[in-house]
Order: C-alpha cells, then structure tokens, then sequence
C-alpha cells in the first residue's frame, strides 16, 4: 500500500469552518466529541484495489459544522484539509454535508496513523482517498479545486464506478477471505 501523507500531527488542533460562510466557527476536538455523536456503517473502499466492508464510523455530520457556519449561496464546494500540510479533498457541498467527521472505528478511537483525533470520512459511493486524515478546517470555495490525491490519481471527484460496486456486493454474498477485505484486481 502507497502512503505519501506528511508525518503524524502531534499537537492537537481546532477545527475551523470558513470561507463563503456568514459565521465562520472553529470548535476544539474535546468540544467535537462533547456532542451528539452518530455512527456510519459505511465500507471503505481503496482506489489500489482492496475493500473494507462494513466499518463502523463514530463521529458527527460534517454537515452539522458547515451549516452552523451558515454558507451562503455562492459556496458551492468544500475544502477539507489537513492540519499542517498539503493533505485536502474537495467535494460538493451536498458530499461534504453527508461525510462524517469521525474520530472512532469499530469501537475503537483512531489511532494516529489513521487520522487521530479526527478523519472526515467520505459517503460510501466515494473512494477513500476523498476522505482526508487529521481533519483541521472545512473551507467554502467557489469552483471545484483538486486536493493532493485528487491530483494524483486523475479522479478528482472520486465517484466509484457502479460494476466496483457490484463486484463488491458479489463478494459479500460469497466471501474471498476471512478479513473481509475484497480485492478488486
């Protein structure tokens, strides 16, 4: 498996909600989890060819943030970007309102590697890599802007084609292997 993410954030961090808003917010990690949380169970699938098949997510709606932030009408996209590096994903509003801004997995906090204390987490019809690590700020832009692995994999919009889908459908009534991961070359 390819990582070219930057280091591991060791400080902790805020996450801020600005750009094409009229009340840009910022909430620290501690405020986050004091709130109402809410599970996905969502499978994470990766562009390189493997599958994750019902992960369970805790955290809460991305969409919770944006609209306490109150866009106005000519933010039509999403920013989501790492804390103290280049690692970001862009997605439509509508998108970034249904991610989740996670900070469990299966019970379990993250760990760091894995985007601790927070990972906004993409729907399921999403590769993985819209998802973005170590989550610091949602910012409303005007036009679409590619972020790191938008650009390096040529699929910007990281929509997962529907016979991927149904391939992993297939599998699920028919099982590959005992890990649950299904791969998919």
């Amino acid at each position: 498996m390819l990582h070219i993410e930057p280091g591991i954030p060791q400080a902790e961090w805020a996450v801020v909600v600005d750009g094409l808003v009229a009340a840009p917010a910022e909430w620290s990690i501690p405020a986050l989890q004091a709130m109402a949380s809410e599970k996905r169970v969502w499978d994470l699938h990766c562009v390189w060819g493997w599958t994750r098949l019902a992960c369970e997510w805790e955290g809460v709606p991305a969409g919770r943030l944006i609209d306490a932030a109150r866009p106005l009408s000519e933010g039509r996209y999403v920013v989501a970007s790492s804390v103290g590096n280049a690692y970001a994903s862009c997605l439509t509003l509508n998108r970034a309102r249904r991610c989740l801004l996670a900070w469990r997995l299966d019970g379990a906090d993250l760990t760091p590697e894995h985007g601790w204390p927070l990972r906004l987490v993409p729907p399921p019809t999403k590769w993985g890599y819209k998802g973005v690590k170590w989550v610091s700020r949602l910012t409303l832009i005007e036009e679409f802007t590619p972020g790191l692995w938008e650009s390096l994999v040529g699929d910007p919009h990281g929509d997962i084609p529907q016979d991927v889908l149904d391939h992993v459908d297939a599998s699920v009534r028919d099982p590959s292997g005992p890990t649950g991961e299904v791969d998919h070359e």
